[in-house]
Order: structure tokens, then sequence, then C-alpha cells
């Protein structure tokens, strides 16, 4: 009996050494550019000996944001007096999780990929998270599915507030915004949901591969952006995929961060019509084929970290999305520091939305939930 409670003992002690070093190395270079062996060393173990307990970086991530959830409490039955959902009061005690929002916002991005360990438990995360924030909101709802739209923008505007925080350290007051939230819904009930299309959104099918090798390449990159993050997708593998040698690939892009730059300026941020708003991009990330939305997406929450090569273009990106959507609201009569509020609002449901929809494409319906977030801005509504 003792003799095998002491290597399970043991066995538990060095696990947890594990993710404590994976936990201080992620949130210091970030999860992509922290390779096991970084990992390995921290514990003062050998690489060999922390394959015999995770078999990947993906599943060191996996297991951090469990033990979170675990050491944290529930969070998702938590409630205070008064509140409708609690939101806030659960994104305060977030904050004083030290990695909480960076580690959850790795994960939340490239859990999207079916394939990726995490995947399944972000989606049950994200199942009783909905269905107790349904149950929740019915009291001030006319029905289950209008209560179910609002759970659904709740949980899509807290995801997309711990992103832009990230970006925008000290900016993104998480609490604040989801009180203010959680105080509307309080006191003018819940909307009632936009009338069912009767269509399924689909993503649409991917274009034929074009015969032209650069094309080939830059969508082969993305695909794997999407699947793995920048940092897993190396030059050979990308290569193969676009049915091209490493040779013809660096002819095209010299170097791995010259390719990512080619894949952010042409294939995510593709050239927009003149004069069209820049939230535009929102409401168009689910209208393109998957894998161009999955590789945003994936980026973006990779990229939060300062030292990513795409951490300065995400940056702009959403800074712009922000002032534009501020500026559109101030013409409306909002006191600017209101108008900024509510443009933050309105861009992390726009992000939180899209995430949805990655996670469970066959029930959230991006049109109706951007639509009627981005329907505020008056320079969207017009160009529609």
């Amino acid at each position: 009996m003792g003799s095998s409670r002491g290597p399970y003992r043991t066995g538990r002690e060095r696990a947890a050494r594990i993710l404590d070093a994976a936990h201080a190395l992620f949130i210091e270079n970030g999860y992509r550019a922290t390779s096991l062996r970084d990992v390995a060393a921290a514990s003062g173990i050998s690489h060999p000996a922390l394959l015999r307990h995770f078999g990947s970086r993906e599943e060191i991530l996996t297991a951090l944001i469990g033990r979170l959830d675990t050491a944290y409490g529930d969070w998702s039955v938590e409630r205070t007096d008064g509140a409708v959902l609690a939101a806030a009061g659960i994104a305060r005690r977030n904050e004083t999780v030290f990695g909480w929002i960076e580690l959850f916002t790795a994960l939340l991005g490239e859990a999207t990929s079916p394939d990726h360990p995490g995947h399944e438990l972000m989606r049950r995360r994200r199942a009783v998270g909905l269905t107790l924030g349904t149950q929740l909101l019915l009291p001030l709802s006319t029905d289950e599915r209008s209560a179910s739209f609002a759970a659904l923008r709740l949980g899509a505007l807290w995801d997309g507030l711990q992103i832009l925080s990230l970006y925008f350290p000290g900016e993104i007051d998480i609490p604040g915004q989801l009180a203010a939230h959680e105080s509307e819904l309080a006191h003018s009930g819940v909307p009632k949901a936009p009338a069912e299309t009767g269509d399924p959104v689909t993503c649409p099918a991917a274009p034929a591969i074009d015969p032209d090798s650069r094309r080939r390449a830059l969508e082969a990159a993305a695909r794997r952006y999407a699947r793995q993050g920048y940092h897993e997708a190396s030059m050979q593998s990308i290569a193969d995929d676009a049915g091209l040698t490493k040779a013809a690939l660096v002819h095209i892009a010299r170097t791995k961060r010259d390719l990512l730059d080619a894949v952010l300026t042409e294939v995510i941020d593709a050239p927009r019509p003149e004069g069209e708003d820049s939230a535009q991009w929102l409401y168009s990330l689910p209208q393109r084929p998957r894998w161009v939305t999955a590789a945003d997406v994936v980026l973006m929450c990779e990229a939060t970290v300062p030292a990513h090569p795409a951490h300065a273009f995400m940056t702009r990106r959403l800074a712009e999305a922000r002032q534009s959507a501020a500026s559109a609201l101030a013409t409306t009569g909002l006191p600017p520091a209101q108008a900024a509020s509510e443009a933050d609002r309105i861009v992390s449901i726009g992000l939180g939305v899209v995430i949805s929809w990655l996670y469970d494409p066959d029930h959230v319906d991006p049109r109706a939930l951007l639509g009627d977030a981005l329907a505020r801005i008056p320079s969207f509504t017009r160009s529609q």
C-alpha cells in the first residue's frame, strides 16, 4: 500500500510542478512561444519525464484551465444579492487570479479547432454557462429563446472584453462593463430575440485552390494558423500543404515572419472598399470561409502577448474599430466617455459572437447577434 502511494504522490507533485512552471512561462513569454523543453527546464525535470505526464503543450494549457476552474470555485453558479447573473462579481475575482485572463484567452482562440485537446472542455464549459444564463434571464424574458439569445450575447461580451483588455491594458473595465450590461437587463428586461431566418448559417465553401503558387501558399499558411497557431506552423509543413517545395515557398516569403505578414495583409485584412466602416470586418468574419475566420481568431487570441509578431497588426485593427465605433456613436449625442464605453461593448460583442459561432456553428446565428449589436453604430447601419 505504502509503496503504491509513494510513486502516485510523487507523480501528482511532479505534474503540479509542471503546471506551476508552465503557468508562469505562458504568462511571461506567451503560450505558443514557450516550448515543452522550456517547461521541463523550469520544472527541474527532463523533457522525457515531462512527456510522461503531458504529451503536448495543448494538454498542459487545458489542464491549467481545468485547475483554475477547480481552485476558484464553481464560477457557473455564483450569484450576488440583487444581481441578474453576477457576471461582474466573477469577473472581478478573475482579475485577481494571476494569469487567468491570459491563459483563458489563449485556450479560447486555439480550442476553436475541433482537433484541439481542449475543444470539448471549452464546448462543455460554454454550454453550461449558456444554460445557466438562460435560466437566470428567463424571468426577465418573454420567452426562452429571447433569454438564450441574451445569455449568448452576454457571454460574447465577456469573451470580447477579455481580449480587448489584453490588447489595451488599463483601458477596459471588464467588471464595470458587465455590471452596466446586467443593470440594463434588470431595468429594461431582456429584448425579444429577432425572428429566426429559417436558414442555417453555414460557412461559405472554400474557394477552389488558385493555381497561383503565392495564393496557394498563403491559403495553406492560414489553414495551418487556424489549426496550430503561428509558432507551430513550420515553413516545411506549409510548403507541403501548398504542394510546393520549401525553396519555392521561400521564394514567395523569405522568412516565416514574412509569410505571416503576407497572410495578415492579403488574406485576413483583405483590402476593404473605400469608405467602408472600420467595424465592418467584425460583421464580415462569419461571411468568409471558416479557415480564414478561424485563422483570424486564433492569431488574435495568440497575439495578445506584445512580443508576438502579429501583435501590432491586431492592436491597430482593434483600435481602429474602437475609434470608428466611438466616433459614430458620438454623432448621436452621446458624451465622449459614454460613446467610448458603448463602442468597446459593441466591438467586444462582435468578437465574442464570432468565437461562439466557431464553437457552435449549428446553433449560433452570427448574423442576428452581430446585426443587433452593430446596428447601434450609425455609419454601419447606413452601409448595409
